[in-house]
């Protein structure tokens, strides 16, 4: 989704808007390889890519250390090492997935395309995970954002302002912080069963508000009629793509039943979410070439913040921008951008990713002659576009939940980055080279109904 869209101009889909280290973190959603990738660690990870350099044409140019060309030395050892690093073998998406294998040299022309139905994407809306709920609770980044952004919107309306609290979770958490801060009434609304009992328990325990203040009602918010119309909407219904927790039917609903005055920037929180994407290396591609490719089916990845498997290839860019207080939010139907997105390959990027990755190899005691041309090719390969969400708490951009950092750097956070690989190898890459990817949506209007996605991309001549 991307430059300004509404209902009025379907044509025109992204941004929504209405204005011209691998560690074990926990994850908001469970599929992926990171927990895999960083059981056998990242340099072992890397060594899969080893055949990737020999399968490269010869003479083929790639940005090396120093900005200097690779060596032309194939590697004396190929996961040959008993032990992690001469099997990886990964279980998740119920992939059994060997170690290096060779892909196939990229073509000329390579056909770059990805496209997926967000079944994970709703199914969150459902289900109901200890160690999910725990990790957004927990994520220092987002947390204590969302309460002073609740606690800045309250504050000098004590006793007056309603509140729809949407997705409120097991812990009841932002109706809780609205309440204590002095709003009025807060309707805590939860479509997990589980979840929404267990946040009236919560509830009922909290002596130091009045009671009756927070009323935990089970079910979506689309489906239910509230005593009143309320002055703010809080809803973090955010998932890695922004919009693939249906988030635009949700506020949509909101807007056209729920809100006083939906026009109001002051009256969501966030007022925006947005999700950035970019262009990747993938260190882990090779070993997901074909068969394997065809086994995930066209699901993305869903891969750790921090992990550095991912490394970006260029600048992100603004994917979708959805603005809460847009009353021309689009509807049910197929969107796409006026114009595609174009991604110029970083040649810093890639020094620097070549670094990152030589290192890791280094301390799994390759040699440097070894190390190196697996980084090189790794460092310039492009394995897919990778997503991420960003929120705008208020309309002044003071308070901002950033996912991965400003410019896509790796960082904690419970959101996860969403890998779209786009060929079933790695497709090797210049400095200088563009990228151009067109994204399509087809949006839902049933709140259970998974968004449809898709992407297709050129690589041009530098």
């Amino acid at each position: 989704m991307g430059a300004s869209a509404t209902a009025r101009a379907p044509a025109a889909m992204a941004p929504l808007t209405a204005v011209p280290e691998p560690l074990a973190a926990p994850r908001r959603k469970r599929r992926g390889l990171g927990r895999a990738a960083r059981a056998v660690g990242f340099g072992a990870a890397l060594l899969a890519a080893g055949a990737w350099h020999q399968a490269r044409a010869p003479g083929q140019a790639a940005a090396g250390l120093n900005g200097q060309p690779a060596p032309g030395a194939a590697l004396r050892r190929q996961l040959a090492v008993p032990g992690r690093r001469d099997v990886l073998r990964f279980t998740s998406a119920g992939l059994a997935l060997p170690g290096a294998v060779r892909p196939a040299l990229a073509e000329a022309s390579p056909t770059l395309t990805a496209g997926w139905t967000a079944n994970e994407g709703v199914s969150f809306l459902t289900s109901f995970s200890e160690e999910s709920y725990g990790a957004m609770r927990d994520d220092t980044r987002r947390t204590p954002a969302f309460v002073k952004a609740i606690r800045k919107r309250v504050q000098g309306n004590e006793g007056k302002l309603t509140v729809l609290d949407i997705g409120t979770g097991p812990f009841a958490l932002f109706a809780l912080v609205a309440a204590r801060a002095g709003a009025k009434k807060v309707y805590a609304v939860e479509a997990n069963p589980e979840a929404a009992a267990r946040a009236k328990a919560i509830v009922a325990k909290a002596t130091d508000i009045p009671p009756g203040t927070v009323e935990v009602i089970e079910g979506f918010t689309t489906s239910l009629d509230l005593p009143e119309k309320v002055d703010m909407v809080c809803a973090e219904i955010v998932g890695a793509l922004a919009s693939e927790e249906n988030l635009v039917a949700t506020i949509r609903d909101a807007q056209a039943r729920h809100l006083k005055n939906p026009s109001d920037p002051n009256a969501y929180i966030p007022f925006s979410v947005q999700t950035f994407g970019a262009p990747v290396s993938y260190a882990l591609h090779p070993v997901l070439a074909p068969p394997r490719y065809e086994r995930l089916k066209g699901q993305p990845l869903r891969v750790n913040c921090r992990d550095k498997t991912v490394q970006l290839l260029s600048d992100p860019k603004v994917i979708e921008d959805i603005r809460f207080a847009d009353v021309g939010l689009p509807g049910p139907g197929h969107w796409q951008p006026a114009a595609p997105f174009d991604f110029r390959v970083c040649p810093e990027r890639l020094e620097a990713n070549c670094k990152e990755y030589y290192e890791a190899l280094l301390k799994e005691q390759l040699k440097p002659e070894e190390a190196e041309p697996v980084a090189v090719s790794t460092a310039n390969s492009f394995s897919g576009m990778a997503f991420w969400p960003r929120l705008m708490l208020d309309p002044a951009g003071e308070i901002v939940v950033e996912s991965r950092g400003p410019m896509g750097e790796h960082q904690k956070s419970h959101w996860q980055t969403l890998l779209a690989l786009m060929s079933p190898t790695p497709v090797p890459v210049r400095p200088g080279q563009t990228l151009r990817i067109t994204e399509t949506a087809d949006l839902q209007g049933d709140i259970l109904a998974p968004a449809k996605y898709s992407l297709r991309g050129e690589l041009l001549a530098a």
